[in-house]
């Protein structure tokens, strides 16, 4: 018996001792830590809503105010429905805008934007011997202009880089002028074989590089040109012109003036009963909201050669159409009268900068991204309200550009040619005399 108890107290201790040696069991798994080689979740970015700083230029004070106003109007509306439309990528274009009436202050104004206010970018501005010093500056320091107005040959004749202009050049608008002469005279029975041609022109580069394009167009197509004369557009008494006119005689006067002397002009023909068969204005001379405030009733059937700024609404694509009634709404608040000629320039080339080179460049920090978007712009004529559309030479000039002849009446300009961008047939042509009035 004890044998037996003494064999079963050493199993137990053994099994004891063999439990005692067994492992512990694991512990459940748990998540390992990150090695210190692996990436972490970045944070998002922080969107840039830092605004894009452009210069908007143009005569505030001085002989050209009243146009450059237009300008000025033009462009910040522009940017004001950009920025409401949310600007590049929720980022608003910031105008600084500068007054420059004439050359001598675009020098120092232009070089404080650049060098101050650090601006890569500049529009505006009307005036063709402003631009001249203006653009110039911009080009030698990298800064990109894009010019609204300006029909100055020169600035697209210089091999600027990043100089672009929207607008026609004085020469081409020159050549445009007198093909409009030549077809609307043959409307009233005047042939080319026997139509004469008088150019009256300020005897600035604005009138000068017109006068060049009529006088090219008339030589290619036989047209005679009886009468081809500067004048100071600064004069207070135009009768001089207006009695070389008369003396003349031609079957059309094409008259490139600014507005002061363009409505002198009218005032002394007035003065001394005489009109051509067809008068044919050019420039805020005859485009101005003041070319008829001024004048009252005898501004009526006056024809101005210019860009529309009364465009066949129903002629242009659904999105434009919205866009400029809602500018012109805005612009006649603003002005307290309908779009001009150069307020529709405006605001076209602004939006078409804002639109077509800004946003595609995603901002204004890139020249060459500036110049590239800019060069491969390409919007069909007849897009934009006064009829043109957009493609740049590759010397910066806009070769899609359109001109119309506009007639008062009653106040306001009416689109009669040519027939694409008409509203109504032209009235009273040719011209009723004076004392038939």
């Amino acid at each position: 018996m004890k044998k037996l108890l003494a064999i079963f107290l050493t199993a137990v201790l053994v099994l004891g001792m063999a439990a005692c040696s067994s492992p512990a069991p694991a512990p459940a798994p748990s998540a390992a830590p990150p090695t210190a080689g692996t990436p972490t979740a970045a944070p998002p970015p922080v969107a840039n809503t830092d605004p894009i700083r452009i210069g908007v230029v143009n005569p505030a004070s001085g002989n050209l105010a009243v146009t450059g106003a237009d300008d000025q109007a033009g462009c910040m509306i522009a940017i004001e429905m950009f920025n409401e439309r949310g600007g590049v990528d929720g980022r608003m274009i910031e105008a600084v805008e500068a007054d420059i009436p004439d050359a001598a202050t675009a020098q120092t104004e232009i070089t404080r934007l650049i060098q101050n206010e650090k601006l890569t970018l500049i529009t505006g501005c009307y005036g063709s011997s402003i631009v001249e010093v203006a653009a110039s500056i911009a080009d030698r320091n990298g800064v990109f202009w894009w010019e609204n107005v300006s029909v100055l040959d020169r600035l697209t004749e210089q091999g600027y880089k990043s100089v672009f202009r929207v607008h026609v050049s004085g020469s081409e608008f020159g050549v445009k002028a007198a093909t409009l002469a030549e077809q609307m005279a043959a409307t009233i029975g005047i042939g080319k074989d026997t139509l004469t041609i008088g150019i009256i022109s300020e005897n600035g580069d604005f009138g000068k590089s017109l006068a060049v394009g009529i006088e090219r167009y008339c030589a290619a197509e036989g047209i005679q040109i009886v009468l081809n004369e500067l004048y100071d557009a600064t004069t207070s008494d135009t009768t001089p012109i207006v009695m070389q006119m008369k003396s003349a005689d031609p079957d059309v006067v094409i008259a490139t003036s600014y507005i002061n002397d363009g409505i002198n002009i009218v005032q002394n023909m007035k003065v001394q009963n005489y009109v051509p068969r067809i008068f044919l204005g050019i420039g805020s001379g005859y485009g101005a909201a003041a070319f008829p405030q001024t004048l009252g009733a005898d501004a009526q059937d006056w024809i101005d050669l210019d860009p529309t700024n009364a465009p066949a609404i129903e002629n242009l694509a659904p999105e434009m159409q919205e866009l400029v009634k809602e500018f012109s709404a805005r612009f006649e608040a603003k002005m307290g009268f309908p779009p001009t000629t150069v307020g529709y320039l405006g605001w076209q080339a602004t939006w078409v900068l804002l639109n077509d080179v800004i946003a595609v460049a995603g901002d204004v920090d890139n020249l060459d991204a500036l110049i590239a978007a800019a060069k491969a712009i390409d919007i069909p004529e007849g897009t934009l309200p006064t009829g043109a559309g957009v493609k740049f030479a590759e010397n910066g000039q806009n070769e899609r550009c359109v001109i119309a002849a506009m007639q008062w009446n009653e106040g306001k300009l009416e689109t009669v040619f040519p027939e694409f961008l008409a509203v109504r047939e032209p009235t009273n042509l040719p011209m009723v005399p004076w004392n038939q009035r």
